[in-house]
């Protein structure tokens, strides 16, 4: 895509952002603002317009989602050379994990689990505090303070441990000496190894800024101490660095974020050019609107404003208790359009985990899918991923997911060809084959993350896998449709068509624990968060006892215009609606899979699933390789399914662009 059409379809502060002169730029991009896509056109109008070389480009981002968001849509606009873009701790463990190879040092196994190592330090009769303890070590860990510093510098901050200062000091030393003793190190460790060896040896960390030359950060506003560090050392006798966050979104301060970074950004970095992002294109104006409230309510004074035409009115629910609370959601997603649950754009979320058991539930008892962690103790994927954990080198790793890939093509292609049989005897030969399919699945979804894990971690082996799904959670989004329930902090990133926010009431929205100013403000942002991951309904639920205890609504929403829940709409006004949102893509894929299930015989989802399809019509392939790049498809069928995918995806762009 040349330069021009890099610009084509952004707005006018977008394109200020995009085409900025200065190599040195924060960009503050409100909710919704298009952050992403003007993350991507920079990159991508940068190498056009040979201002950036792509070899030298690095995207840091906060999750793998994100990550592969970006290389998604760079792969969209035609960029066929490799941006380096992942989180901050897996594009370090590669750097440092190569850095062992070179060096010739012993690679350390990483864990994951810290709960577990902090557990190994104390005494079973001290366990019960073990929460504190590692919040203590966590807060310690993000700003770079080491276990002999923890105790001064914890005073200090006014730091206030239950098990207090001594004691979290001591169990921070026992929990550091333990790592050194079984040669293991957690994800925290891999940021400060790297900043520790780029300001011990010089010429390490100028080949890293030769090598990164050109640095891009996504979600400034949720650094931490020592994510700024590292940004410093990168772009150490360089100006060029583009950030791009929003300090109303900054809601990780437990876990050490500072969004200073862009509030101070012009005493920080001086001459650097601002760009602001105030418009949002996601939710319409009382979404938004709804959003600015919240953050005025704490004195946070906002400017965003919505581009969408009018909408419906915010809604509110107030339950007797927590139990009547959850029923109403259920009650309200039987009345929902059940395409949007299949599509996975419904959300309940809560500002606390503890309180999305009941709503999960009450859905269930009303039949509707809910979308839960994919690997879960027990679910097949856990047991896959245990497995892979026995397997040692690189290169074992590598060998079982391609013969687990090998494997399952065989079979659904076996599949494929008998659903069309007719004899008794082809029949239950196919029926042999859906139940060796459905049984490869976990290990085939394994073994393609697992190739995805080995393209940015060369040296990787199965404990390093494990830890790193740990991290990164990359089964999570892979379910075909149900209602997610997250946390306020989990929907971070997301966005959905109707979104329930749970819990609207005190001592959860501000949460009891924030006693500070600070930390109040922080829970405000929370759920001006929350409330805008919505793009045309959102609903606002409360209780009136939680617990057996009396409750009060949130102070962040006293005075906001809320409307009662209304009524569903007709049939007619319903297909209305959903013809004037459907993708005309994402429209005629399910046109062609359900005919073609319908021909073999068999489930749509096990010709091809919801996930895929949305990732045909979003990304719009050209190739069999792009195919099977963005798909789960095996080469074989994507070979197979290309001729009938491929026509109708160029026939979608032909009918969109006019040509």
């Amino acid at each position: 895509m040349d330069a021009a059409a890099l610009l084509a379809d952004l707005d006018p502060d977008q394109r200020t952002a995009v085409t900025a002169e200065s190599h040195l730029v924060a960009v503050i991009a409100g909710a919704g603002s298009g952050k992403t896509r003007v993350l991507t056109r920079r990159i991508a109008w940068r190498i056009a317009t040979e201002q950036a070389d792509a070899r030298h480009t690095l995207a840091l981002t906060f999750t793998r989602e994100a990550a592969g968001e970006l290389r998604r849509r760079l792969t969209r606009l035609g960029m066929r050379e490799r941006v380096e873009a992942g989180t901050f701790h897996s594009v370090m463990l590669a750097v440092l994990k190569q850095r062992w190879d070179d060096t010739g040092r012993p690679a350390k196994t990483i864990v994951a689990d810290r709960r577990r190592l902090v557990g190994d330090v104390l005494e079973p009769s001290q366990r019960r505090g073990i929460d504190g303890l590692i919040n203590e070590i966590d807060w310690a860990t993000a700003r770079g303070v080491s276990a002999d510093r923890y105790a001064a510098t914890a005073r200090r901050e006014g730091r206030k441990p239950h098990a207090g200062v001594e004691r979290a000091a001591t169990v921070f030393g026992d929990f550091e000496l333990l790592k050194r003793k079984r040669g293991i190190i957690d994800f925290d460790d891999v940021l400060a190894l790297v900043i520790r060896d780029m300001e011990y040896d010089r010429e390490f960390a100028d080949t890293l800024r030769w090598r990164f030359r050109h640095l891009l950060v996504d979600e400034a506003q949720d650094l931490n101490p020592l994510q700024h560090r590292l940004v410093d050392l990168l772009r150490t006798g360089r100006d060029d660095l583009f950030l791009v966050g929003d300090p109303a979104q900054a809601i990780y301060g437990f876990n050490g974020a500072d969004p200073a970074l862009l509030v101070d950004v012009e005493t920080r970095f001086p001459g650097i050019e601002i760009v602001r992002l105030p418009v949002n294109h996601r939710c319409t104006p009382q979404i938004v609107r709804a959003g600015v409230h919240v953050l005025a309510a704490a004195s946070q004074p906002n400017e965003l404003v919505s581009h969408r035409g009018d909408g419906a009115p915010v809604e509110q629910f107030v339950g007797a208790d927590e139990t009547a609370e959850a029923r109403h959601a259920a009650d309200e997603m039987v009345r929902i359009d059940p395409n949007l649950i299949r599509a996975g754009e419904v959300a309940v979320l809560a500002r606390t985990n503890a309180q999305l058991g009941g709503f999960a539930q009450a859905l269930e008892a009303h039949g509707i899918p809910v979308r839960r962690s994919a690997t879960a103790a027990g679910t097949p994927l856990q047991a896959v991923v245990r497995q892979v954990t026995t397997l040692g080198s690189a290169s074992q790793l590598r060998a079982w997911a391609h013969d687990t890939l090998d494997a399952y093509d065989a079979l659904t292609t076996a599949r494929a060809e008998q659903a069309l049989a007719t004899s008794e005897g082809d029949k239950r030969a196919a029926a042999r084959a859906d139940k060796a399919v459905e049984d490869l699945e976990a290990e085939r979804r394994v073994a393609a993350t697992l190739l995805d894990y080995l393209r940015d971690q060369q040296l990787g082996d199965g404990a390093g896998f494990r830890a790193w799904v740990a991290m990164t959670n990359p089964f999570d989004d892979e379910s075909n449709g149900g209602v997610d329930l997250l946390s306020f902090h989990a929907s971070k990133g997301r966005e959905w068509h109707t979104v329930f926010v749970t819990g609207v009431e005190s001592s959860l929205v501000p949460h009891k624990s924030a006693t500070t100013n600070e930390a109040k403000a922080e829970e405000a942002r929370l759920l001006y968060v929350a409330a805008t991951r919505a793009s045309d309904r959102l609903v606002l639920t409360r209780a009136e006892r939680r617990g057996g205890y009396a409750r009060t609504p949130s102070p962040f929403v006293i005075d906001l215009d809320l409307a009662e829940p209304v009524a569903a709409p007709l049939p007619g006004e319903l297909r209305r609606r959903r013809r004037a949102r459907v993708d005309p893509t994402l429209a005629a894929l399910r046109t062609w899979r359900d005919e073609a299930a319908r021909q073999a015989d068999v489930l749509p989802s096990q010709l091809c699933s919801d996930r895929d399809l949305n990732s045909i019509a979003r990304s719009k392939p050209t190739t069999v390789a792009e195919l099977e790049a963005i798909t789960s498809f095996g080469p074989i069928m994507a070979a197979r399914l290309a001729d009938q995918i491929l026509p109708l995806v160029s026939q979608s762009i032909s009918t969109m662009t006019g040509a």
